[in-house]
């Protein structure tokens, strides 16, 4: 197999950092929150291995203020380059002699967040569920880590971590790290943290809030706001089961502690896998766990993801394309078998719509898409995840063996745990490994080029077969064939996945106000307290015209800043009414995370 066999990726085009010349090995720590100016101030101490001789360290930032900056105790010279708005701006150092490779460097950096900071949300008491305590939390990925600390905000550099927090006594405070020491001084409270598991900087993570813990094993906990924290620990309870079974498939849980903790609802994603403590929305609260699939999906991630990691953002289907594959095996073998081929078939109706909405010709279908001057966030789509799923799966196809197929994907997992690799990595560990021992794969069939580089829908269509897909295919003609026999008792029994389903099989141009008045009579989708059913509902009924969901879209759009869900509601508002898209927005952008509000703001074409 050539190595040009598709376009290579030499350097990560989203940072500015001197990778090539050292890399950081372990950070330490030490901020307080300060809920009043909005700020984390204090300092990090990077330790890094030096590569090759170099006079200079190159850091990311984004809007940090810098104090002071010491290289192996000596006071050094510093110079923050010009900003961009996607990436920030370059931070360098001149040590006070040139750093000697094989040797390493400790830099000392004291500085303070602005409350400008993108991987920051601090929240007033007043948009916490209590109403008591403010909340802050932080979302780093892709590139927000530079505007916590300056950093190599890289996946391709892993690091080990210990941090100090101090904040008020009242409050909380995790971290995506275990915890060494928690204590009260006066009317602080200071916690301290390790994570001995070499990770990206995009899956450092801190919380700090009124929060209560529920334990679900020895290994899990739920936390939340004391009137969330009992609703999550019930509809998260399986957690400790998906990473037993995650074991079973790929090898031992490397992270001591999964806990998880469940968000205010201005929280920008489903989930975040930061390791030893996973963030969730709480548009997954269903009190019937139908939805507990994405934390099976955020423990995947403690394999595919955070253990093995890409090299850059190019590579992000390394993360979820795999992530997807094992969930959909965890999941199956606790669900039967038919989970794998049903979900799978909704995927890839998800990814035919980002297809849709992007262009069947645009770069970011691409599985591979060229970031240079690209900010990650603005290429972030189900392609990375569903067209690298069905990469996976066709892969398991040539192999044509399901056993053996888990059996590589352990032995790629034990070889490259702690590292972060390319797509050439992947290949060549896959090709390698089917052709000793008697295995002799051929691969010659997949044309890697077509499946990295060429953009709209993956090269080979998958043979995904399920009866629950039947059944909603079979319900939703019906109800534009000009039937009106219709029942309750026509989704008794259904799973969420299969309601969604139906929802998504029925075109909006073959119903009326009409249709859409009997169906919420007969099924009550306008009250349904399930996210993902309601999202889907709500899109019928903008695209529609019924009006009667009005105030269900206000109540929702308030309280859920998830943007699986308000990116597509506020860009089919817009398609039907622009000024009341953007008035709707503009009312809540305030109750939304800074990433949310650059997404949906860039969608309705406001300027930020």
């Amino acid at each position: 197999m050539s190595d040009s066999a598709w376009r290579q990726t030499t350097k990560d085009p989203s940072t500015y950092a001197n990778t090539q010349d050292l890399v950081v090995k372990h950070m330490t720590f030490d901020w307080r929150a300060d809920f009043d100016l909005k700020e984390l101030q204090g300092s990090v101490v990077l330790k890094a291995d030096v590569l090759q001789k170099t006079d200079k360290i190159v850091l990311d930032t984004r809007d940090l203020r810098i104090h002071s900056v010491s290289v192996n105790g000596a006071s050094s010279k510093f110079e923050l380059g010009d900003s961009s708005a996607a990436f920030g701006a370059a931070l360098t150092i001149s040590p006070p002699s040139p750093l000697e490779p094989g040797t390493a460097a400790t830099i000392e950096i004291t500085y303070q967040t602005s409350p400008s900071c993108t991987a920051l949300c601090w929240l007033p008491k007043e948009q916490t569920d209590g109403c008591t305590q403010p909340y802050l939390f932080s979302q780093c990925q892709a590139i927000h880590a530079r505007s916590l600390f300056p950093c190599q905000d890289t996946p391709g550099v892993k690091s080990t971590y210990s941090a100090t927090v101090t904040a008020p006594k009242a409050l909380r405070v995790l971290m995506s790290a275990l915890i060494k020491e928690d204590k009260e001084e006066g009317e602080s409270r200071i916690v301290s943290f390790n994570q001995p598991v070499p990770i990206p900087s995009y899956l450092l993570a801190i919380v700090v809030g009124d929060l209560k813990k529920v334990d679900i094993s020895d290994r899990v906990a739920i936390w939340s706001e004391p009137s969330v924290v009992d609703r999550a620990a019930f509809d998260f309870s399986e957690t400790d089961q998906f990473v037993k079974t995650g074991e079973e498939l790929v090898g031992p849980y490397e992270w001591t502690r999964y806990d998880v903790v469940c968000l205010p609802g201005s929280f920008p994603y489903g989930g975040m896998e930061n390791p030893c403590l996973t963030f969730v929305t709480p548009s997954l609260l269903t009190g019937d766990k139908s939805l507990a699939d994405v934390i099976c999906h955020e423990v995947s991630h403690s394999w595919t993801g955070n253990l093995v990691s890409p090299q850059t953002w190019e590579d992000f289907y390394l993360n979820e394309g795999f992530t997807m594959f094992l969930q959909r095996k965890i999941m199956s073998r606790i669900h039967g078998k038919d989970y794998f081929d049903f979900d799978a078939i909704c995927g890839w109706d998800v990814l035919k719509k980002s297809v849709d909405l992007f262009g069947p010709e645009h770069p970011y279908t691409c599985l591979r898409p060229n970031l240079n001057n690209v900010d990650p966030d603005d290429a972030f789509s189900s392609v990375p995840y569903e067209k690298g799923f069905n990469l996976v799966c066709h892969l398991q196809n040539v192999v044509g063996d399901e056993e053996a197929f888990e059996k590589w994907l352990f032995d790629y997992i034990q070889t490259f745990k702690n590292q972060s690799i390319t797509s050439n990595e992947m290949v060549n560990h896959l090709v390698t490994y089917f052709s000793k021992d008697g295995r002799h794969v051929d691969f010659s069939s997949v044309n890697w080029k077509a499946w990295f580089d060429q953009p709209g829908m993956p090269p080979v269509i998958p043979d995904f077969k399920s009866d629950l897909i039947d059944q909603c295919v079979t319900l939703a003609e019906k109800w534009t064939s000009g039937s009106s026999s219709f029942a309750a008792d026509d989704i008794k029994g259904w799973t969420t996945g299969q309601i969604c389903y139906f929802l998504v099989r029925v075109p909006h141009e073959k119903l009326t106000p009409d249709l859409l008045t009997e169906m919420d009579r007969v099924y009550k989708f306008n009250s349904s307290t399930n996210s993902e059913i309601l999202f889907l509902w709500l899109q019928k009924c903008i695209k529609v015209g019924w009006t009667g969901h009005e105030e269900v879209l206000k109540s929702f759009l308030r309280r859920i800043g998830r943007m699986k869900f308000t990116r597509p509601l506020y860009r089919d508002l817009k398609s039907q009414d622009p000024e009341f898209a953007k008035a709707l927005f503009l009312e809540n952008k305030h109750r939304y995370h800074s990433i949310c509000q650059k997404m949906v703001g860039s969608d309705l074409g406001i300027e930020q």
